[in-house]
């Protein structure tokens, strides 16, 4: 077993366990913590690529969007969002290096704080906002659905694949593979009716499934190009064989708000 199997085989029982017995005020703060590495990758990324990007305030800032969406909910959320886009350009004037590289600072402070800062509070809402235990039960389908289909499309772009879908930013991944992705999540999202219980019909389920197999891959592509952008392969070497958090959460960051948002609308929360 390689460096990176051994990683996955000791993490994912950790994070079942996170889910299913941790008070859900307790696992918000954990998820809080991977969400601030993610955001601290970004922006050293772009630090590295030459742009002017503090630190500290885009750390507050993911942290003020996390506690006031998790903690106050939606108007919360909306006023800490309008402060942070008040308050960053404003700071942006006291960077030493400033009016130089002010538009690329300010584009990534306020990327990296929103992109990360909502996208997170929706994959936090995911666990939290369904009534009873239903919270954990559509975690584990949105986690299990997109790890599935991202390894279908592993196995089949790497066997099948012939046309790439985006050859400048990611060449590995092929028309063929995301195919593979797409049969392989809905496959993932008919075996999780019955083993977690889910009460969606099927319609309900297959749309959710369609949102996944298309959101996923666009977020591991929006992380891939800013790698390509920046020139690192992976965010950081926090998880040995994996890379960094942001490497871990992309794809959940970019399909979490799209999938609460039809569960809110279709009224699936209980």
């Amino acid at each position: 077993m390689g460096r990176r199997e051994g990683i996955a085989v000791l993490a994912i029982p950790l994070l079942a366990a996170a889910i299913v017995w941790l008070p859900p005020p307790v696992f918000l703060g954990v998820l809080g913590v991977a969400l601030l590495l993610a955001t601290d990758e970004l922006l050293t990324m772009a630090r590295g690529a030459g742009i002017p990007v503090g630190r500290w305030l885009p750390l507050a800032a993911v942290v003020a969007i996390l506690a006031g969406s998790w903690g106050w909910g939606w108007a919360a959320t909306v006023g800490v969002v309008v402060a942070v886009v008040i308050v960053l350009p404003a700071v942006q004037l006291a960077h030493p290096e400033s009016p130089t590289g002010a538009l690329a600072g300010l584009s990534v402070s306020s990327f990296a704080t929103l992109y990360i800062g909502l996208g997170g509070a929706c994959l936090g809402w995911l666990r939290t906002l369904p009534e009873g235990d239903l919270g954990i039960r559509v975690l584990f389908f949105f986690l299990l659905a997109i790890w599935i289909g991202d390894s279908g499309a592993y196995y089949v772009g790497s066997h099948l694949g012939r046309h790439r879908m985006s050859p400048r930013i990611s060449p590995n991944k092929t028309w063929e593979g995301l195919a593979g992705g797409t049969v392989a999540t809905f496959a993932a999202a008919a075996a999780a009716k019955p083993v977690f219980g889910l009460p969606f019909d099927w319609p309900h389920l297959s749309a959710l499934a369609a949102i996944l197999a298309i959101a996923a891959p666009l977020g591991d592509l929006v992380e891939s190009q800013i790698k390509r952008d920046t020139g690192v392969k992976d965010s950081s070497a926090l998880i040995p064989g994996h890379g960094g958090f942001f490497d871990r959460t992309d794809s959940l960051i970019f399909a979490a708000p799209p999938v609460l948002g039809y569960l809110i609308a279709a009224g699936l929360l209980g």
